[in-house]
């Protein structure tokens, strides 16, 4: 059970800590039960406000340090709306016996296809043809023929091959690339035969790859993965896709290998800081494109991500436990502080 800190409450408190649109806003009200407080955060003078009587915490971007979950006295349950849990100290949510859940999977169809996207753009140049065309009146039609790229028939290798890896090649099967994925746990023989794929390992996808798309988590062991001898490795005619998490490429690196001309282009929807600053030097670059970490931020992902979300905040206020303990990310540890 979860939350006895709740016996005798008869208003509960969530507290998002996120600045969000309005539509998202009203779909989590709706969602709710009508006996839950929520307060939407605007900012951190907000979050000192309310964190000390919140009783769940929401989470789209934000990280939430140990300092944070510290000033969280009647915190029983943080959510995680998305996947990636890497902001949030788990380890000090684990001591104070708060389970954290995310949502994974739901908006793997978004990111994906926002990998793809990012694919054919770069390949096509066709961030550079519109801006010329709109700020500079100027037609490269020929100039950008000689430079231009088609992603059918292209080898793919894809760095992590879960929920949004396995989407990218699906996908990609239109295109009729041949894609090859490195991953931690390889699939067995029969699977891989069944889902058309081929696995390498990593330095070798690399090397092979025309177009080498990102899809891990981002913790000790993907941090910098794609360095400065990995980037190297990559064909010059190779584009790289990063839809994860920004810390898993070295971005210093990477701004010096397409400086330099040794690699193709990039599309990059994550950053090692967001908002990215001002004076990031991959934005000066014109064989890069960069969107704002927007790739599972469809209207349909989100729908789902939050109905997930208030499914299992109305769960835990109401019954004291989550409806599936595996959406539990520190469970294990939940269990070890228990011992």
């Amino acid at each position: 059970m979860i939350g006895g800190i709740l016996m005798g409450l008869n208003r509960k408190k969530v507290l998002c800590l996120d600045s969000i649109s309005k539509r998202m806003e009203i779909l989590i009200m709706e969602q709710l039960s009508k006996e839950i407080d929520i307060v939407f955060c605007k900012d951190k003078k907000d979050w000192e406000k309310h964190i000390r009587t919140a009783n769940v915490l929401i989470t789209f971007t934000h990280g939430i340090s140990k300092e944070w979950i510290e000033k969280a006295d009647d915190c029983v349950f943080i959510q995680k709306l998305g996947a990636g849990i890497n902001n949030i100290d788990l380890v000090e949510a684990s001591k104070r016996k708060i389970p954290v859940a995310n949502a994974p999977g739901l908006n793997s169809t978004a990111v994906a296809e926002h990998s793809v996207i990012l694919m054919l753009s770069v390949f096509k140049h066709l961030v550079t043809a519109h801006n010329y065309i709109v700020h500079k009146g100027e037609w490269l039609k020929t100039q950008l023929r000689d430079h231009s790229y088609q992603l059918s028939y292209k080898k793919v290798g894809l760095i992590g091959f879960g929920n949004i890896g396995r989407e990218v090649c699906r996908l990609l099967k239109g295109f009729e690339c041949e894609i090859s994925y490195y991953d931690t746990y390889r699939l067995s023989n029969e699977k891989e035969a069944e889902l058309g794929v081929s696995y390498k390992n990593l330095d070798k996808l690399i090397q092979e790859s025309d177009v080498v798309s990102l899809h891990v988590p981002l913790n000790s062991g993907t941090y910098h993965l794609v360095n400065k001898e990995r980037l190297l490795l990559m064909k010059e005619t190779a584009v790289l896709i990063n839809t994860c998490r920004g810390g898993v490429i070295d971005e210093d690196a990477l701004y010096d290998v397409l400086k330099s001309g040794r690699l193709t282009g990039a599309g990059l929807d994550v950053f090692e800081t967001e908002p990215i600053e001002k004076d990031n030097k991959l934005a000066s670059l014109p064989n890069v494109i960069l969107t704002p970490h927007i790739g599972g931020g469809t209207n349909e992902a989100m729908e789902a991500v939050i109905q997930k979300a208030c499914l299992n905040i109305n769960s835990v206020l109401s019954n004291g436990k989550l409806p599936n303990e595996k959406d539990i990310v520190n469970f294990n540890e939940l269990q070890s502080c228990s011992i």
